[in-house]
């Protein structure tokens, strides 16, 4: 049975066709999670780095003023959050995927922690009147901790969020420190 060159010419070119549409397609994909992956990254970098910068102020003010008992923690509290200040995280947390598993997993501890020092804020505040006052200094130090804690995960996180760039911008980075190494007498 003799096939004629009319058809497999045909065939061989749908399948080539095929074969790259595909390709092309996936090629396509990649780039689009790698732009989304690189996007999503930098805005949680700079909502880390955004909440990390208010820890430090509010650590700085609450060991000196409400654990000295200067102000209440009631004021204290309406300082810790404002509202979207977790808003890239809070939209896009389904997004976590697009990180490997130890920056996804330091992403979503990070953010626990910080919804664990709003709720133990919220119930200091609550209880700052009604508690008795050893057990509520015991527990301003434990938010104290808490506090320190938080900040030290932000600081690391944005180290890791930091040190993962794509090769190609390290490899630009790289050329450009030695080509001005080389240029310095």
């Amino acid at each position: 049975m003799h096939v004629p060159v009319s058809t497999i010419t045909i065939v061989v070119s749908a399948a080539l066709s095929a074969v790259t549409s595909y390709i092309t397609s996936r090629i396509s994909q990649h780039r689009q999670l790698t732009i989304n992956g690189r996007t999503y990254r930098q805005a949680v970098l700079a909502e880390v780095r955004a909440l990390h910068n208010r820890l430090l102020e509010y650590e700085a003010v609450y060991a000196s003023r409400v654990m000295t008992g200067q102000i209440s923690v009631a004021q204290l509290l309406k300082v810790l959050l404002q509202p979207g200040d977790t808003v890239v995280f809070t939209n896009n947390a389904s997004s976590i995927g697009l990180f490997d598993r130890r920056t996804a997993l330091r992403v979503v501890r990070f953010y626990s922690d910080i919804r664990i020092l709003e709720g133990r804020a919220i119930v200091l505040s609550e209880d700052a009147g009604s508690t008795d006052p050893e057990v509520l200094a015991h527990e301003m130090r434990r938010h104290l901790i808490q506090l320190r804690q938080a900040r030290r995960r932000a600081h690391f996180l944005m180290r890791r969020l930091r040190a993962q760039r794509p090769f190609f911008a390290g490899f630009v980075r790289r050329v450009r420190r030695n080509l001005r190494a080389l240029s310095q007498p």
